[in-house]
């Protein structure tokens, strides 16, 4: 099911534009973006998508969203707000396998649904940018849709735990990964797809995960670690700037919301306040403004007091954190 707004006549069908004389040469791909999101999150992936689309300097890929377990009229809303901001999001419908709904007392469904994307995403597209939903692209991301991948299937960024190399060990001691490797966060990934396909990897990945989800602690981005373990492309942390590396990333171009509190609510953090009023932007005038709820001016006050102790207090967990992400 497609939603979002028609092809205006100043629009190309998207197939269409990879039949370019890039395309022929090889540097163009059939790409696309894809957010996974149940009822819970949708407003915040529909932002997500519509982050990436601001940040690209033309079409150069489709906008999937993997609706888990969606009714039609929650399936309308998504074409609502694609219309609304001049953009087509295609909904690959999502229904919980029994394995996953197994799992949902200790992992959400949109969590474990990224496992299945192998199983809904078109044959036709090449190159697959995975976003989680609580992710907003903030500058240029073209460059991730001419990246070389040197060979690997995927392109990631270290996660926050490795700028801590003791905790970073024992996590990939007890899920089988090679230790003293790298360890990437699963909120922004790039894949080869093609060749994700072509040799099974997110099949071998469910595998993984049903052997091992007791040792898993990290949802499924334990079990795509051990399936890409020390074979994938490592990219700039500028890429996916998780909430604990801001300080030290000077142009974020995804910025990651890590954490529990995130912009949207009204107890947002004090390092995302700016964030806060794009969502609230971004779904005015759509069923889904009471998504975002403002914090109230002792709210407000709360959050820097609160913000300014954990630096505080912090000071050497920035050390190490700075150290690490200012020279990877």
């Amino acid at each position: 099911m497609i939603c979002g707004c028609g092809l205006a006549s100043n629009q190309l069908d998207i197939r269409h534009q990879f039949k370019s004389p890039l395309r022929e040469a090889g540097i163009l791909q059939q790409s696309a973006v894809i957010v996974c999101s149940d009822v819970n999150m949708l407003p915040a992936a529909c932002c997500t998508l519509l982050s990436v689309k601001r940040n690209l300097s033309s079409s150069t890929g489709e906008f999937l969203l993997l609706g888990i377990d969606l009714k039609p009229n929650e399936i309308a809303e998504v074409g609502n707000f694609a219309r609304l901001h001049g953009m087509a999001i295609k909904v690959l419908p999502y229904n919980t396998p029994d394995t996953a709904l197994q799992a949902r007392g200790r992992w959400s469904g949109a969590t474990l649904a990224r496992l299945y994307m192998d199983l809904h995403i078109p044959d036709h597209i090449e190159r697959l940018l995975y976003l989680d939903a609580d992710v907003l692209a903030v500058s240029s991301v073209d460059e991730l849709f001419t990246r070389d991948f040197q060979g690997k299937a995927l392109a990631a960024i270290d996660d926050y735990v490795m700028a801590f190399p003791e905790k970073a060990g024992a996590r990939q001691r007890k899920i089988g990964m090679h230790e003293g490797g790298r360890y990437f966060n699963a909120g922004v990934l790039l894949f080869d797809w093609s060749a994700c396909r072509a040799r099974g990897l997110f099949a071998r990945t469910r595998e993984i995960f049903e052997e091992r989800s007791h040792l898993f602690e990290n949802n499924d981005q334990d079990a795509l670690n051990v399936t890409f373990d020390g074979d994938w492309l490592v990219l700039d942390p500028r890429w996916n700037t998780q909430t604990g590396l801001l300080p030290f990333v000077g142009r974020p171009a995804i910025i990651h919301f890590t954490g529990r509190k995130k912009p949207w609510q009204a107890t947002v953090p004090w390092v995302h306040r700016r964030m806060a009023k794009r969502y609230a932007e971004d779904l005015a005038n759509t069923p889904w403004a009471s998504f975002c709820r403002q914090p109230s001016m002792t709210g407000r006050i709360a959050g820097f007091l609160s913000h300014l102790g954990k630096r505080i207090g912090g000071l050497a967990r920035l050390a190490r954190t700075r150290a690490y992400f200012s020279n990877s």
